[in-house]
């Protein structure tokens, strides 16, 4: 991560420890507050249908999540658990809106978004080759 992002982060961050297993996100639920992961990894996954769950990413130290949840104030997209003992810096809605008033820090949360906004896309663009392909007629 940028150094002057780290240090913009610490003074409205508080730390969060995560036992393993532990949900800090849950699908569906409104979040207060982005968080950044120090140590340990992380699961973010989606309900697909019913019960099922797709794993959507894997988050180790240095990746953020929770953003867009507290920028647009509607419920998390997915669920975020962790896969081992983890610490989070969390940083909540009032103090990200301290943040982006730092054009410094504003473009390092811009470019991690539009990062996870192109994974997306990627994603969805599998999906749709993966639906057309196995609706293709059968040779015969």
């Amino acid at each position: 991560m940028d150094p002057s992002f780290v240090d913009a982060l610490e003074r409205y961050a508080s730390e969060v420890q995560l036992a393993s297993g532990q949900v800090v996100v849950w699908e569906g639920v409104e979040q207060d507050a982005f968080y950044v992961v120090l140590h340990g990894r992380l699961s973010v996954t989606q309900r697909v249908r019913g019960e099922l769950e797709s794993v959507l990413a894997e988050l180790g130290p240095g990746a953020t999540f929770g953003e867009l949840a507290v920028i647009d104030a509607r419920p998390a997209a997915a669920t975020v658990t962790a896969e081992e003992r983890s610490v989070l810096w969390r940083v909540d809605r009032d103090g990200l809106h301290r943040l982006v008033g730092d054009p410094d820090v504003a473009w390092v949360l811009l470019k991690a978004l539009a990062g996870k906004v192109r994974m997306a896309n990627a994603r969805l663009a599998e999906a749709v080759r993966w639906s057309l392909d196995s609706t293709e007629p059968g040779e015969g």
